[in-house]
C-alpha cells in the first residue's frame, strides 16, 4: 500500500525513484530565461537537429494559458536538458515565458505519474497499490462493462477539459480530440466543465457567437487599445509586447481593471473600474449613446434589430399577425422545410406595418399600434433598459469618476479605430452573460469590429480548426464498414451531478450515471465547491483518471492511468486556443518516462480491452493526417506531410486576419439588443426564467460580491477575487520546483488599510471564511488591491494551502441559463489566525 503523502512526491514505494533518481542525476539543469536557443540543421528525418551534443526537436507548450508557444526541445544523453523559443514563420510570435522555459521541471518532476496504480482504501484516502498495464486495463474493462450491461453505455461518462491543446490529447471538447473517438466508440456520456462560458453566452444573444476579434498582429493598426477583464502581462506574457509596441508607434493603452498590476502600470490610462461592475460601467456609456444620438442612424436600421417591433408579451410582431400566413421554404442548411413568418417593421416610407424584408425606411422610435396591437420596437426596449444607468449612476455603481464614463464613451465614438481585448475578467460572475452584451455592444455599435485596428473580443484564434477539422475522425467505422455506436447525446453540467446520481433524474429526465473517467482534468482542484465535487465523486461506482502528475483529483480514482509528457510522444501542437495563427508539428524528444504511456494510446489500449479494437486500428500518425484531411485544410495547403516538412503553419489565409463582421451569426443576421427567446447554455433544467433579465439588456450585481448584497452587508464584507499567476497554468505547474522558487505557495493579497484595521501584517497567517467554507493562507500586504477585497491565486493543488481551497469557497449557484463558474462572485471574513 501506497500513502501520497505529500502533493509533490511519492513515499513509501520504490517506483518512487524513477523521477527521483532523474532529479538527482542533475537532469533539471540549464533552464535560465537567459539561455538562448542553439541553433540546429534540421535533421532529414524530421525538425530534429544537433547544437553541439545535443539533439533539438520541436515542441509546443500546451497548457491552457492560451499560448501554443513553439518550443525547441533540448535533448543530451537520451534526457531533457532544457527549453528555448523555437521560431514560428513571422518572428513577433517567437516568444517563451517562464513557464515554456521550466518544462524540464515538470518532466522530471517527483510528482510524476510513471505506473499505473490501484487504489487499496476508502475513496479519498490517498491510499494506492502499484500494479501492471494488464491489471488496469482489466480491472476498467470488466467493471466498465458490467456498468453499461445493467445501465446501458451512458451510465459511464468522460469529463474532458483543458489540460492538453493537442490533437491526439485534449483540445478541450470531445468534438475534435482523440477523446471524442473513444467516447463515440464505447457510447459514453460526457461531463461539461461549465466554466468560462458566460460571456460566450452573453455574445450568443448579441453576435451569435461569430469571432470578433483580429489577429493580435493587428493591434498595431488601431489608434487606442483599450484591456478590459483581460490580464496579459501575467496570464499570456508573451504577448504583452504587441500592445508595448503599438503604444510605442502612438497607439493609446487604457486598462480598465480593479487592480493595479503590471497591465495597468504600463497604460496610459488606468481605469479602476470596482470589481463585478463593468457591466454597470457599459450601461452607462450605452445610456450616454442614446441619450444624446451619438449612433448612426443608417447603421442601426440596416445592421442591427433596433427597428423589430415587440409585442406585449415580449414576442416579435410577425406576418402572421397582419394575416398573412407563413410560407414554407428548404433550410438552407438542412435542406428540411421550414415555415418562413417574416418579422415586422414599421416602414416610414409606406407608413405602415411591413416585412423587414420590404422596409426601405424602418422606424427606429414612436411606432403606432399595429392592428390594435401595442408595441415598441427594439431600440425602445434598449433605451429603457439602461436608462437608469446615467453617467452618474454609472460612475457611482462601478466607483469611477462621472468624468470618466463620459470619457470612455467619447473614445469609442472619436478616437477609433478601437481595438477591445476582453476576456475571462468579467467571466467570473453570475452576472456575466448579461455583463457582456452590454460592454460588446459598446464597442459594436460604434463600428469598432470588423475592420483594421477595429476588434472586440481575446486574441486566440482557433475558429479555423473547428471549422476545418475532419469531424468524421471521431467517428469511425469498422473494417467491415460498420458505424461505431455514437456517444451518448447527454452532456452533463457539474451543478447537478449529485443530484443526478442521488436520484437518477437530470432535470426532467430519466439519466443514470455510475462512472467517470477524468482526462486532461483536475476538477477536484478546480470546480467551484471543492467539497461537493469530492461528494459527487465519491458516490459513483467506477473512477478512472489519467494524467501526468498526481493531482487531488487522481487521489479520487479507483485507477490510475500514467500519461506521458507533451515531449514524449508525436503530436499536432497549438492546435486550439494559440495565441498564434499556427498549428505545429511536435515530436518525440524522449522515450515516456517509467510505464507512461500517451493519451492516444491510453484509450487505444483501454477500447481494445473493452472489444472495440477495431476502431482503433491506426497510430497517432494517422489520426493526425485523417484529422487534416479536409477541404478547408487543403485550401491552405495543411495536411500531415506538410506540416511534418515545414514545422508550422498558418491555419488563416491573410497576412493579417481581421474578423468578418459584414454578417453576424444571429437567427436574423442581424447583430442583436434583444432576443425574443430564451438561449441557455448548460443550463435549461425546466427552472423558471425570467425574461426580461434573459432577453433583452439587463444588468445586476453579483449575487455574493455585490456591494447590496446580503452576504457583503452581513458576515462577509470583502470581495474575494481570483488571481492569475506567471508560473501557473491552473494547477498546472503548481508541482515544478523551478517556478515555486519564484512563487512558493498562495498567498492572499490586502490593501494596506484593511490590514492595518485587522492587525495583519506581511506573513501573517490569516483564515478566510464564508457560506461555503474556509481557506488558511498567508497574508501579503498590495497598495494596488482596493478596499475591501482580498485578491487570491487559486491555481494549486489542496495541500498547498495551509488548510482548506480557494475552491471551498466559491458556491456551485450558476447563472438561470448559463451554467458558468462565478470563480469571481465571492464574499469573505478575513480572520488573523
Amino acid at each position: 500500500m501506497t500513502e501520497f503523502e505529500n502533493p509533490r512526491s511519492f513515499s513509501r514505494r520504490s517506483f518512487v525513484t524513477g523521477a527521483a533518481a532523474l532529479t538527482g542525476a542533475g537532469l533539471l539543469a540549464a533552464c535560465s530565461p537567459q539561455s538562448q536557443p542553439e541553433q540546429g540543421a534540421e535533421g532529414e528525418e524530421g525538425l530534429a537537429g544537433t547544437g553541439g551534443n545535443e539533439e533539438i526537436y520541436a515542441g509546443a507548450c500546451d497548457g491552457n494559458c492560451a499560448g501554443g508557444c513553439y518550443l525547441n526541445i533540448h535533448v543530451r544523453d537520451g534526457k531533457i536538458v532544457r527549453t528555448s523559443a523555437r521560431e514560428l514563420p513571422d518572428p513577433a510570435y517567437t516568444r517563451i515565458c517562464s513557464k515554456g522555459l521550466s518544462q524540464v521541471g515538470r518532466v522530471y518532476s517527483s510528482n510524476r505519474l510513471l505506473y499505473p496504480m490501484k487504489r487499496v482504501g476508502e475513496r479519498g484516502s490517498n491510499d494506492f497499490e502499484r500494479i501492471s498495464w494488464d491489471e488496469a486495463l482489466d480491472f476498467i474493462a470488466t467493471k466498465w462493462k458490467e456498468i453499461t450491461d445493467q445501465y446501458g453505455p451512458g451510465a459511464m461518462a468522460i469529463f474532458n477539459n483543458s489540460g492538453h491543446y493537442s490533437l491526439c490529447s485534449g483540445s478541450c471538447g470531445t468534438s475534435i480530440s482523440v477523446t471524442g473517438r473513444f467516447k463515440n466508440v464505447v457510447g459514453a456520456s460526457e461531463i461539461s466543465s461549465s466554466l468560462d462560458i458566460g460571456c460566450s453566452h452573453g455574445f450568443s444573444h448579441l453576435t451569435g457567437g461569430i469571432p470578433t476579434y483580429n489577429e493580435i498582429t493587428d493591434r498595431k493598426n488601431a489608434n487606442v487599445s483599450i484591456l478590459w477583464g483581460n490580464n496579459p502581462a501575467i496570464s499570456n506574457p508573451h504577448t504583452a509586447h504587441f500592445h508595448k509596441e503599438a503604444q510605442e508607434d502612438g497607439n493609446r493603452l487604457i486598462v480598465i481593471d480593479p487592480i493595479y498590476n503590471a497591465n495597468a502600470a504600463m497604460a496610459d490610462w488606468w481605469v479602476p473600474v470596482k470589481a463585478g461592475t463593468d457591466g454597470a460601467l457599459a450601461a452607462g456609456i450605452l445610456n450616454i449613446y442614446f441619450t444624446r444620438g451619438l449612433l448612426d442612424e443608417g447603421f442601426l436600421k440596416s445592421t442591427t434589430n433596433c427597428p423589430y417591433l415587440i409585442k406585449e408579451d415580449g414576442m416579435f410582431v410577425r406576418m402572421s399577425d397582419l394575416g398573412v400566413e407563413p410560407t414554407v421554404e428548404p433550410d438552407p442548411l438542412t435542406g428540411e422545410d421550414v415555415p418562413v413568418d417574416p418579422i415586422v417593421v414599421w416602414d416610414a416610407a409606406q407608413n405602415a406595418p411591413v416585412a423587414i424584408t420590404e422596409a426601405t425606411d424602418p422606424l427606429l422610435e414612436s411606432v403606432p399600434e399595429v392592428n390594435g396591437m401595442k408595441v415598441q420596437t427594439v431600440l425602445e426596449n434598449a433605451k429603457a433598459a439602461v436608462a437608469e444607468y446615467t453617467p452618474e449612476r454609472a460612475a457611482e455603481i462601478s466607483g469611477l469618476k462621472v468624468e470618466d464614463v463620459e470619457e470612455l464613451a467619447r473614445i469609442y465614438v472619436e478616437d477609433g479605430p478601437v481595438s477591445t481585448e476582453f476576456f475571462l475578467g468579467v467571466n467570473h460572475y453570475l452576472n456575466a452573460p448579461y455583463t457582456s452584451w452590454l460592454i460588446g455592444l459598446v464597442a459594436m455599435l460604434t463600428g469598432n469590429t470588423g475592420k483594421s485596428g477595429a476588434s472586440f473580443g481575446n486574441n486566440q484564434i482557433y475558429i479555423p480548426q473547428y471549422t476545418h477539422t475532419n469531424f468524421a475522425v471521431t467517428m469511425p467505422t469498422d473494417k467491415a464498414g460498420n458505424p461505431c455506436q455514437g456517444g451518448d447525446p447527454h452532456t452533463y453540467a457539474t451543478a447537478f451531478l449529485e443530484e443526478l446520481i442521488d436520484t437518477g433524474k437530470y432535470g426532467q429526465e430519466d439519466c443514470v450515471l455510475k462512472g467517470v473517467w477524468f482526462t486532461f482534468n483536475n476538477a477536484a482542484a478546480t470546480m467551484a465547491d471543492s467539497e461537493y465535487t469530492k461528494r459527487w465523486v465519491s458516490k459513483l461506482d467506477l473512477v478512472i483518471c489519467s494524467d501526468v502528475m498526481m493531482t487531488d483529483t487522481c487521489r479520487l480514482a479507483d485507477i490510475i492511468l500514467p500519461a506521458s509528457y507533451w515531449f514524449e510522444h508525436t503530436d499536432v501542437g497549438s492546435y486550439l486556443f494559440a495565441t498564434h495563427p499556427y498549428i505545429t508539428w511536435n515530436e518525440k524528444a524522449i522515450d515516456p518516462l517509467g510505464e507512461s504511456k500517451s493519451d492516444f494510446d491510453i484509450f487505444k489500449a483501454v477500447a481494445e480491452r473493452m472489444g472495440y479494437g477495431e476502431f482503433f486500428d491506426l497510430t497517432e500518425e494517422e489520426y493526425c493526417a485523417e484529422a487534416l484531411d479536409s477541404e478547408g485544410y487543403k485550401a491552405l495547403g495543411i495536411s500531415l506531410e506538410a506540416l511534418k516538412e515545414k514545422g508550422a503553419l498558418r491555419v488563416f489565409p491573410e497576412d493579417v486576419h481581421i474578423s468578418d463582421t459584414s454578417v453576424w451569426g444571429t437567427e436574423n443576421g442581424r447583430l442583436c439588443l434583444y432576443q425574443e427567446n430564451v438561449l441557455y447554455q448548460f443550463g435549461d433544467l425546466g427552472q423558471p426564467v425570467d425574461r426580461k433579465k434573459e432577453c433583452g439588456l439587463y444588468w445586476e450585481e453579483g449575487k455574493y460580491c455585490g456591494e447590496h448584497s446580503e452576504a457583503r452587508m452581513g458576515e462577509y464584507p470583502f470581495h474575494l477575487l481570483s488571481q492569475k499567476m506567471r508560473t501557473h497554468t491552473h494547477t498546472q505547474w503548481s508541482e515544478n520546483e523551478y517556478t515555486r522558487e519564484i512563487e512558493p505557495e498562495p498567498l492572499a493579497m490586502l490593501n494596506p488599510d484593511d490590514a492595518a484595521e485587522l492587525g495583519i501584517q506581511d506573513g501573517d497567517t490569516i483564515r478566510l471564511r464564508n457560506y461555503q467554507g474556509t481557506v488558511v493562507v498567508k497574508a501579503a500586504i498590495s497598495a494596488g488591491v482596493p478596499p475591501k477585497t482580498v485578491a487570491m491565486p487559486r491555481s494549486w493543488q489542496a495541500a498547498d494551502f495551509i488548510e482548506g481551497t480557494y475552491q471551498s469557497l466559491i458556491s456551485k449557484d450558476f447563472n438561470d441559463t448559463s451554467n458558468n463558474q462565478a470563480y469571481n462572485d465571492v464574499a469573505c471574513a478575513v480572520e488573523k489566525m
